[in-house]
């Protein structure tokens, strides 16, 4: 199975490296990350991909329209891949990986060859480091994309393509 996982258009929160705090759920993309959805949308619809899956989080759903518009593929909203919740004190480190692996899993049991997912920060790297070393821990945290960078998982061979 290929995937291709990538984070929500930027927002403002994201350019500046603001805590999204209230916002979590309702932020917003910027009108500078939509040309860089474009470019990425028009690369995934060259890839013959059999299913998009993103956060039900407003800035994803935002992205994955945009995406939508070009691929002519529907995503399908997922809250196990939504933002975390750790510094809102309703998730723990623990928590975030358990729901994505479940997503994982489940994913696991389709008859996908190629699967896109938009998500946020944290679960885009609990994600990776579940797909290529089969788990996660909280070190894992900190290694997750900018708004743009399409991160490429085949076989376990990580590659990266930046679209900003």
């Amino acid at each position: 199975m290929k995937f291709y996982i990538f984070r929500h258009a930027e927002t403002y929160f994201s350019k500046f490296d603001i805590h999204y705090g209230e916002s979590v759920e309702s932020a917003e993309i910027i009108p500078e990350g939509i040309p860089v959805t474009e470019r990425l949308a028009k690369y995934l619809a060259g890839e013959d991909i059999d299913a998009y899956y993103t956060s039900p989080f407003k800035r994803c759903t935002q992205t994955a329209e945009i995406i939508e518009k070009i691929t002519k593929m529907k995503f399908i909203k997922d809250a196990r891949i939504g933002e975390e919740m750790i510094n809102y004190g309703k998730e723990t480190f623990n928590g975030v990986i358990d729901r994505v692996k479940d997503f994982l899993d489940q994913i696991k049991t389709k008859n996908f060859q190629r699967i896109a997912i938009c998500s946020h920060g944290w679960p885009i790297a609990a994600l990776v480091a579940l797909i290529t070393k089969g788990k996660a821990a909280r070190n894992d945290f900190d290694d997750f994309p900018a708004c743009g960078i399409l991160i490429e998982i085949e076989n376990g061979i990580v590659s990266k393509k930046d679209f900003n």
